[in-house]
């Protein structure tokens, strides 16, 4: 808030001219701007008292690029002279008005993140006092990773019938399938191409590494989560596939893009520093698809921009 004492001095300095020339209009303009003054810190005093605000948050886990909403429903200050501002990422006061006002931010940075409350202020219509507060509780969002564009993968080695005996019943055709295990009933029936669907063994999964040692910085661990996660993906829905994260002994195993992928994306959004602690095998090593964050191309790095005020990456990364 701006301070009464440095205000004041305009009315002082016109009550002594007014005193020095014996002008009654200067000092009535004098007594007239004190007591705006007054009302007005009085009433930006009192609609701090009056103002009641809740602040919402539309959903704790979003996919980076996908608009993060905030509600903030304001009340109490009917009647009176004042309004609310928040603070926008721009750096600059945006009014909100009262009743309900919802505020959209779009985080481009994958991880934990920390909401804390949220900063307004209240002005009063002329904007001469202004007075800054907090509202709404801490809370804390997940900002998932967008899984990176890769190519659907053609049928491997590992997921053929040869390894897989044991059928498990028919799904639509994927391209790359052998022949061998193409359902020709339902092919004559005219219907839908078809293939015989078997439960791979999960140690003939491929295997996607990722590596995140010697990083130069938190966008390039970015990268190699974004580009995991499309790895991932891509296999998941060609058979089923296996993820080797920094500090794991052991791979997560991933055969149900539906059911499966929720958990594994979680994890892919909070890659800590580090390369996985397993051992890989001679035929892994030979197949795997390995991420190095270390490697990543500088054109496919995209920096990591501004959080909104108010919201701290959680476990920062220390190369930033």
């Amino acid at each position: 808030m701006k301070r009464p004492l440095e205000l004041s001095i305009g009315p002082i300095l016109i009550g002594l001219v007014s005193a020095m020339l014996g002008s009654l209009a200067l000092f009535a303009i004098a007594i007239g701007l004190a007591l705006t003054y007054i009302g007005l810190y009085i009433t930006v005093e009192k609609a701090a008292q009056r103002l009641v605000v809740a602040r919402r948050i539309g959903h704790h886990e979003v996919v980076e690029g996908t608009p993060l909403t905030l509600e903030f429903e304001v009340g109490g200050l009917s009647g009176l002279p004042a309004g609310v501002e928040m603070l926008c990422r721009c750096g600059e006061w945006h009014p909100l008005a009262l009743g309900m006002n919802t505020v959209r931010w779009t985080l481009d940075r994958p991880g934990r993140h920390a909401i804390e409350p949220s900063p307004l202020r209240i002005k009063d219509d002329l904007g001469v006092f202004t007075k800054t507060m907090l509202v709404g509780h801490p809370d804390e969002i997940l900002v998932l990773p967008a899984p990176a564009p890769i190519a659907p993968y053609a049928r491997r080695g590992a997921m053929d019938a040869a390894h897989d005996p044991e059928p498990d019943g028919i799904r639509p055709y994927v391209r790359g399938t052998p022949m061998s295990r193409i359902h020709w009933k339902s092919a004559a029936r005219g219907g839908e191409l078809m293939e015989r669907a078997f439960s791979p063994a999960r140690d003939h999964l491929p295997l996607v590494v990722v590596d995140t040692t010697n990083a130069p910085s938190g966008a390039a661990v970015d990268w190699a989560a974004r580009t995991a996660a499309g790895h991932v993906l891509a296999l998941a829905r060609g058979g089923g596939c296996r993820l080797l994260l920094p500090g794991d002994r052991s791979a997560i195993t991933l055969m149900d893009p539906v059911a499966h992928w929720p958990a594994v994306h979680r994890r892919l959004a909070s890659l800590g520093k580090g390369s996985p602690a397993a051992g890989i095998s001679a035929r892994d090593r030979a197949d795997a698809v390995s991420v190095h964050a270390s490697m990543a191309p500088p054109e496919a790095v995209v920096p990591r921009r501004a959080l909104p005020p108010g919201v701290v990456a959680v476990g920062e990364w220390a190369g930033e």
